[in-house]
């Protein structure tokens, strides 16, 4: 189940979350930069607030490749549950060098290593993280403010992240001013926790924690309404809502000729699902089933790879949007639109109740 990060500045902070209901306590300074460090001195007070009820996390702070520097930011904060530490931009030798050094450290101390959506990130380097016993691996952004992880990478690509990292036996996060409704798209991806500081707060980044704020994008999290309902929790009796992707094209490379490997061809997607029966006047996006869900499902597939038949493509479409328990039935149509005739391809029905869906 995904965990609720709160980056906090200190013990004030961190109650406050912790009201709010947040599962792990992050311990960084906003105004020194994506992964400026608070002080060994803040950081001792702050597990004496939070006293157990929680894991902490620090940060070791905005830090050149420098395998020296960042094992002295690591000591001075092994006190933390978990210590991140950021792979920012640099050469690969320079990032392996510091992964290498950062080996002897993890015996004792759980790292998470941090690599940025615009700065660079080299998943290759998830097998060596893995190898030195890190113990966790997530993304993040370097420039707040200017737009969020999922401007920066594509759900496909941060899918692959978790996964390959899941596989290594990698902890895994997501961050980087995520808003609410980036909460129900990223949990789609199952990673161990998302990461949240300035949904969190009254105004900009830098002011204080709300604890109201906290417990609203806690419930997100927790896949809860406001009032406290788990979406979906309405029967087919109730009367269902249907939402809709129509005619959604997008080049792909899909085929089983040899003729067609290696080269894109358009491909039209068309899905619609029947829902929870939506009820508009709560105004509450954790009651809502998004059409950008059964976008960034279609979009991922696509990322996957090769596929050879539209028969696939269409069943791997439905098992993955019948997940959510939100939905009840889906019809999948994809269509190939390069074979001579207007289009060619499949439509299928899945319901929930379907033993082949």
């Amino acid at each position: 189940m995904t965990k609720l990060l709160a980056s906090v500045t200190g013990p004030g902070e961190a109650e406050a979350a912790l009201s709010g209901g947040a599962d792990i306590i992050d311990l960084k300074d906003p105004a020194q930069g994506a992964l400026g460090a608070v002080s060994p001195e803040i950081l001792a007070a702050t597990i004496e607030r939070v006293a157990g009820r929680r894991p902490v996390s620090a940060v070791a702070g905005d830090l050149p490749m420098q395998p020296d520097a960042i094992l002295e930011a690591v000591r001075a904060r092994g006190a933390a549950d978990f210590v991140k530490i950021g792979l920012f931009p640099s050469s690969r030798d320079e990032r392996l060098a510091v992964i290498s050094a950062l080996g002897d450290a993890a015996r004792n101390v759980r790292l998470v290593a941090v690599f940025f959506a615009d700065g660079d990130p080299d998943f290759t380097l998830l097998t060596p993280l893995a190898e030195a016993g890190i113990h966790g691996a997530m993304i993040d952004t370097i420039e707040k403010g200017k737009g969020g992880l999922l401007t920066r990478l594509s759900v496909g690509a941060l899918s692959g992240f978790v996964g390959s990292a899941k596989t290594l036996g990698l902890m895994t996060g997501l961050a980087g001013s995520l808003e609410a409704p980036d909460v129900p798209r990223l949990l789609a991806l199952e990673p161990d926790y998302l990461g949240f500081r300035g949904a969190l707060t009254v105004g900009a980044r830098g002011d204080a924690i709300d604890e109201a704020r906290v417990r609203r994008i806690a419930g997100l999290v927790a896949g809860k309404s406001a009032a406290g309902a788990m979406p979906g929790a309405a029967s087919q009796g109730d009367g269902l809502d249907r939402i809709f992707v129509r005619d959604f094209v997008l080049d792909m490379e899909i085929g089983a000729y040899g003729y067609e490997h290696g080269r894109r061809q358009k491909v039209r997607f068309s899905v619609e699902a029947l829902i929870t029966r939506i009820d508009t006047r709560n105004d509450d996006i954790a009651e809502v089933y998004s059409y950008d869900l059964i976008i960034d499902a279609i979009r991922a597939l696509v990322e996957a790879g090769h596929t050879a038949l539209v028969e696939t493509l269409a069943l791997d479409l439905a098992g993955t949007l019948l997940k959510d328990s939100r939905l009840f039935e889906v019809t999948v149509r994809v269509e190939k639109l390069e074979l001579g005739p207007g289009a060619v391809g499949i439509e299928i029905r899945r319901s929930r109740a379907d033993p082949s869906g």
